[in-house]
This record gives C-alpha cells, structure tokens and sequence, in this order.
C-alpha cells in the first residue's frame, strides 16, 4: 500500500473523523487530515514508494524552513470567527482573514541562555550578557538577521490565509521601529488591486435593523418543500444497460451491470456480468486487434484475475472468435478504439457507457457490442438482439450526440463455441428513437435505493 493508503486506511479505521467531535474544533482536524493525504498523494505521483522514504520527507516537511504548498480546501458550511495565532492557522485558508497585533515589534532581545550552531564553526553559546562565548559576538548579527527573516516567513504565511480577502491594519506611532505593519505598508501602497482605506466615526454607517421575515404559509411551504425533493430526486443520469434491464421481463446476466462489491481488486471494476464474459472482455481490450497478438497470456492472466484459472481455454478461444468477426478485421484495417465511456444529453437525462469497440467505417461510425451469450438458432438470436435492442441504441445514441458523427451501424457479436455471430441491429433509427422516448418517460423516483452510474 502506499503512504496515502495507509494513512487513509488508519483514518478509517480508527476513527479519527468522529472522534475529532471531541476536540471542540472538529474542521480544523479534518482539514489538516485531508491535507496531509493530498500531500502523500501527491508525493507518490511525484515517484515517491517507499514508506520509509516518505517518513523521512513528512519530517523535513514539519521543518521551520519547509516550503509546502498549502492548499487545504475548507469547509464552506462553517459560518463563524475563528481567532488563532500565526502558527495555529498554517493549512487553513478562510474567506476573509483580518491580521491583528500588526503594532508589535519585529525583534527580540535575547534573554537567557542560548545556543546556536554555525554551519562553518564551533557552537557558540550564551549564557548572560556577561558570560559568552568567544565567537559569540561575531556569529549574532547573523543570527538575528536569520531570525527576521523567519519572522517575515511567519508574517507570509498569516497573509496568505485569505482566500478572497485580507484586511491589514497599518496603524503606526511616530516611532521608527520595525514592525509587521511598516514591513506590509509598502507592498499594499504599491498593490495595484488595493485601495487603503481609513476608517472613522463619521464613516460608519447607521446600523439598520434587519428586515423581518414573515413566516410563510405551511401549505405553500410544504408545496415548495415536495417539488424540491421530487427535482432532486429525479433520474439524471441513466446507464445504457439500465435502459435495457428495466425494459427486459426477465432477468438477463449481461445486462446485470450492477456493481457487486466496492473492494474489489482494480482489475476488476468496472466489469460485470459472468466471470468468463468479464475476463474475455478484459482480454479483447489488450491484444492485438488485427493479428490477436500476446492472446493466450492475456487470456490466462484475466481468466486469473476473475478466479477461472481452469477455464482460460475458453476465455482464450471465445476472444479468438472475435478477432476472426468481420468487424473486428474492419475495424483493425482503419481507425478504431476499444472500451470507450461515452455520455451524453438525451432530452433530460445523460446517458452513458462503455463501448466495447468502435470504429470509423466508409458509411460512418460503427459500434460494436461482444456478447458471451450462446446463441444455438436463429429464434434464440433474435430473442437475444430483442433483450439488448435498447441497450445498443443508447450507446448509439449517446455516441452520435457526443461526437456529432452518424453512427452507421450498431452490430452485436455472439461468441459461440463453435463460431461468431454477428448480428447488425435493424432499424437503428427507430431503435434510438425509442431510447429517446424511453428516457422522457423515466419516472421521477420517490426513493433512490441505488446509484446510477453503472457502467458496461
């Protein structure tokens, strides 16, 4: 597992979002939590894998001197004032940030012992005004420049809290000490998108009470209330396989697309169906189109995969049988692509898939669909292409309005034992009209029981 894995698993598992609550400031832990897994993450796509390695990065990232990119995102619901010191606030960010205590001055008489540690000498150490050691006196001017320079760092870091505003008072006395407001005052003098503003008694306007609020009516409310839960309620995406599942009378294990577990392994999201109907189309997406290139070691590593080891034979023969289909050899003779997630708008709703394959073909765009089903007849074929009419369609549908191409065709191939079967979806353009018609009649559901985004 990788650090942010890790960190994400140890999150979960102990608990640390709800017992946060305890704390008195829960979004202030949240928000470092999810920046320090940002961070990892960001850490791992920079190359970083060793765990070991990332230990040893967080620390130097905990570093006065560590330069990290602070973008914690913030709870957009936490309506307050929250007042904190400089150092308290670091991986925050907030709407409008007010910088007080601006007055003070930037220095700090050194007071009790102290030591320090050259890079080119020995330690120099200070225990009193009277007591020093001998390089002391040329080492501090050092010191207490480096020491500024920090100050301007933490003085940074308080400016640049604000997200959309930062209100700064510059007030100063006539004294010429250096302070945070003399260090800002010039760059805010200078800021182009700035304008200083002095504020006065004579300048505030009148408090004005706040507008009541009549209590509306309780019908008219509950009315307002139910036509919001009825629009947010609503089907707005539909997966092209939903379309048919719900239109077939029968259950059908090639439209059944549902998602069976949200652990599985990656290799194995976003494939549903039979485990050989999954690992064949695991297969058909890695070898070689034209001449079935690496075939059988892809259809054994996928027959793996899906806990079929014995029966890679058959993975492997049935993704034979589609290559050697006259589309799968047009298809590899011009422009083609494979698993394509395709959505679109259809009327209200946004339709959505994933296509096996498609190709550009002399008369337009050709899809194409494998089927694992076994077809013994021509009666069983067309009970088939009647199962599946609306979910071809929709892919149709949905490629024609996202790329603004005719799709020629919409062809099923039934991968038989003995042989393909190929069968080109009559009368497409009726057949996306009726996916059409089908999503303007989807009813509003009054109680979503499962998401939506079921892909093939």
């Amino acid at each position: 597992s990788t650090p942010a894995e890790l960190l994400d698993r140890l999150i979960r598992e102990r608990g640390v979002l709800e017992t946060a609550i305890a704390t008195g400031s829960p979004r202030d832990v949240w928000r470092r939590l999810r920046f320090v897994i940002d961070q990892a993450r960001a850490w791992v796509d920079a190359g970083g894998v060793d765990l070991r390695a990332y230990l040893q990065w967080a620390r130097l990232q905990g570093a006065d001197n560590a330069r990290v990119s602070e973008t914690v995102l913030p709870e957009t619901d936490d309506d307050s004032v929250r007042i904190m010191t400089i150092h308290g606030s670091k991986g925050l960010e907030f709407p409008v940030t007010v910088l007080a205590g601006m007055t003070t001055r930037i220095q700090n008489p050194a007071r009790g012992p102290s030591i320090s540690f050259p890079p080119d000498g020995d330690p120099v150490l200070r225990l009193s005004s009277a007591v020093t050691s001998e390089g002391y006196d040329a080492w501090k001017p050092i010191d207490d420049q480096m020491d500024e320079h920090e100050r301007l760092r933490l003085l940074y870091v308080a400016a640049t809290r604000a997200r959309d505003h930062l209100v700064v008072s510059l007030h100063r006395t006539q004294s010429k000490a250096r302070t945070g407001a003399s260090v800002v005052a010039g760059p805010a003098g200078e800021c182009p998108v700035s304008t200083p503003f002095v504020p006065t008694i004579g300048s505030r306007p009148p408090l004005q009470p706040p507008e009541p609020v009549p209590m509306p009516d309780r019908a008219v409310w509950s009315t307002e209330r139910n036509d919001a839960l009825e629009r947010a309620g609503a089907r707005t995406v539909v997966a092209a396989t939903t379309l048919a599942r719900e239109a077939a009378e029968a259950a059908d294990p090639g439209l059944d697309k549902r998602p069976r577990d949200l652990d599985l392994p990656p290799w194995q999201k976003g494939r549903y169906g039979t485990a050989i109907g999954r690992a064949v189309h695991g297969v058909l997406q890695v070898v070689g189109l034209a001449d079935g290139a690496g075939l059988a070691a892809a259809a054994a590593a996928q027959a793996a995969a899906e806990g079929v080891a014995n029966r890679s034979d058959v993975v492997e023969r049935l993704a034979r049988h589609a290559l050697d289909s006259a589309v799968a050899a047009e298809a590899a003779a011009g422009e083609f692509w494979r698993e394509v997630w395709v959505a679109a708008p259809i009327g209200d709703h946004l339709v959505e898939g994933y296509v096996d394959l498609l190709y550009r073909s002399l008369g337009g765009l050709v899809v194409v669909d494998w089927k694992t089903d076994q077809v013994d007849d021509d009666a069983a074929v067309a009970a088939k292409v009647a199962r599946y009419r609306l979910q071809g369609a929709a892919y149709a549908a949905a490629v024609e309005a996202a790329t603004g191409e005719p799709v020629h065709r919409m062809v099923f191939v039934f991968l038989n034992d003995d042989g393909p079967v190929e069968v080109e979806l009559p009368d497409l353009a009726a057949a996306v009209a009726e996916v059409k018609a089908s999503t303007a009649e989807l009813a509003v559901a009054s109680a979503v029981s499962e998401a939506v985004v079921e892909f093939e």
